[in-house]
């Protein structure tokens, strides 16, 4: 009985070290994406911007001076 245990045991690390194997082997392959927006949202989907940086960035944004009014807006009174 302890025999079959530390096969059994065996048999799924060995199972787990393919799957490791085959996930190493899938990253070194590489990814290609067709444009570049593509690359950006992969890219900014795996390393999400830290908070100190969002709240900065929001704190400048909001900073900004507001935008006149387009003409066009003004002509027609939308």
């Amino acid at each position: 009985m302890n025999s079959e245990n530390s096969r059994l045991r065996q048999e799924q690390r060995s199972d787990h070290d393919q799957q490791i194997i085959e996930d190493v082997a899938q990253q070194a392959e590489g990814q290609q994406f067709a444009t570049v927006e593509e690359l950006l949202r992969h890219d900014s989907e795996q390393n999400p911007v830290p908070a100190e940086v969002g709240a900065r960035l929001n704190t400048s944004i909001a900073a900004e001076p507001k935008r006149a009014r387009s003409w066009f807006k003004g002509l027609f009174g939308s």
